[in-house]
């Protein structure tokens, strides 16, 4: 004993608080550890939700007094593993997450008795717009949304009334985009869902402000709409594809084009039915024969002896025929060739194109190494502006225009901060060890 105390004299205080302070670390470490291995590990049990659904998960959850945790955006919420599945069943019996939203369960805790008719009316809109949201934040690339319902009530004495329409708001997810099919889908689905509404009159905008949907004239905001992007994807792949053909000549990122295409979305059906007289088929003949013969008696008296029947003989001698006549007649009917052709022409035909490329020069080092730039000759320029014609399908008769201009590229001017960002504790990040 008297040893120890010694050699605790002999470290000093600086020693010994030092180890003090090693030995207290290590007891708080071992009891964190045994403290996150007792507890239980927290699994999610919902994300994406709303400040309303995550406030009244939180209170069930209190009221069933299941442990949990919610992040700081509200967003996410987790609970003990082996409370995840407990934990769902009591809140879709509760009907939660709702989407912020409330459906037809809005009728459930209401008794009809002493209910106005307006006051129904407006859980009717409530309910219908709330079973709307739930079913299109259902769509994969949509977070949440929210549908307003505009039901005008005809009024009594009134011969006219005014159409319904629709708001929706759509909140996407992170990363995702919403598609000119699932837009159409959305109008399709509130469209059918309320009475007396048109497509056309469904309007949608997302989270960012983006106008998806005018909500009138949908047929015609959709041909406009996708005649737009076939327009941008038309000059998009021309683009594309110059600057990938010419960039194996003059060197990658020594090109940029531009391309504009003027387009004609015209939907033309033409109808056409030609005779062809020259090719004759007998369809049906007829042939009709007609002879007949008279006879002139000479007898002009008439008497009981005239009207005596005589013998064949005496009838025919000297009785020949005074008049005859013949007459044929032939009807032939004629079925000629007949061509029918109806011909639609699609729309988005290529009225005129219009390809800007510019082109940049080639450098050479001096001696003292500074870098000099020299312009292309005039005879290279002509076989890159032959390249680029064959690419994008000139039609002089259609009064396409190329144009390949050789200019020097400008410098990029990098800033302090970007240089800063390149280096990496010192070294570039883009060096390699050896």
């Amino acid at each position: 004993m008297n040893s120890l105390l010694e050699t605790l004299k002999q470290l000093g205080p600086a020693r010994l608080g030092i180890m003090g302070a090693m030995l207290v670390g290590l007891l708080l470490f071992f009891v964190f550890v045994s403290f996150r291995v007792s507890a239980p590990e927290m699994k999610l049990l919902y994300s994406d939700l709303n400040s309303t659904d995550s406030a009244a998960i939180a209170a069930k959850l209190e009221e069933s007094e299941i442990r949990y945790e919610v992040s700081p955006d509200g967003a996410r919420i987790t609970v003990p593993e082996d409370q995840v599945g407990k934990a769902r069943m009591l809140l879709a019996a509760a009907g939660l997450p709702g989407g912020g939203s409330m459906g037809y369960e809005i009728f459930d805790e209401q008794s009809g008795f002493g209910t106005t008719n307006f006051v129904q009316n407006i859980n009717q809109v409530r309910a219908l717009e709330g079973e709307l949201s739930k079913t299109i934040s259902a769509v994969e690339s949509v977070r949440n949304a929210r549908v307003h319902l505009v039901l005008p009530q005809r009024e009594l004495f009134s011969r006219e009334s005014r159409p319904a329409s629709a708001s929706v708001f759509i909140g996407t997810r992170p990363g995702a985009q919403i598609t000119r099919e699932q837009i159409l889908a959305i109008q399709s689905l509130v469209a059918s869902a309320v009475p007396d509404l048109k497509a056309s009159d469904v309007s949608i905008i997302d989270s960012n402000g983006n106008l998806l949907a005018r909500g009138e004239g949908a047929d015609v905001n959709l041909t406009s709409i996708k005649a737009e992007e076939m327009r941008r994807s038309l000059e998009s792949n021309l683009t594309q594809k110059v600057e990938d053909q010419v960039s194996r000549v003059v060197g990658y990122g020594k090109v940029r084009a531009t391309v504009t295409t003027e387009m004609n979305f015209d939907q033309i059906s033409t109808n056409e039915e030609m005779y062809d007289p020259e090719q004759q088929v007998v369809r049906s003949s007829q042939v009709v024969q007609e002879n007949s013969t008279e006879r002139d008696t000479g007898a002009k008296e008439v008497s009981v002896e005239k009207n005596l029947p005589s013998s064949g003989e005496d009838l025919l001698v000297g009785k020949e025929p005074s008049a005859e006549s013949n007459r044929t007649e032939e009807i032939t009917n004629f079925e000629i060739s007949r061509t029918v052709r109806s011909t639609t022409r699609e729309v988005g035909e290529i009225k005129r194109l219009s390809v800007a490329v510019l082109v940049d020069g080639t450098y050479k080092v001096d001696d003292t190494g500074n870098r000099i730039y020299e312009p292309r000759k005039q005879e290279e320029l002509d076989r890159i502006t032959a390249l680029v014609r064959s690419a994008v399908g000139f039609d002089e008769q259609r009064g396409d225009k190329v144009d390949v201009v050789n200019m020097q590229f400008a410098d990029a001017d990098v800033g302090d901060d970007l240089l800063a960002e390149e280096l990496f504790f010192g070294f570039s990040r883009w060096s390699t060890a050896c």
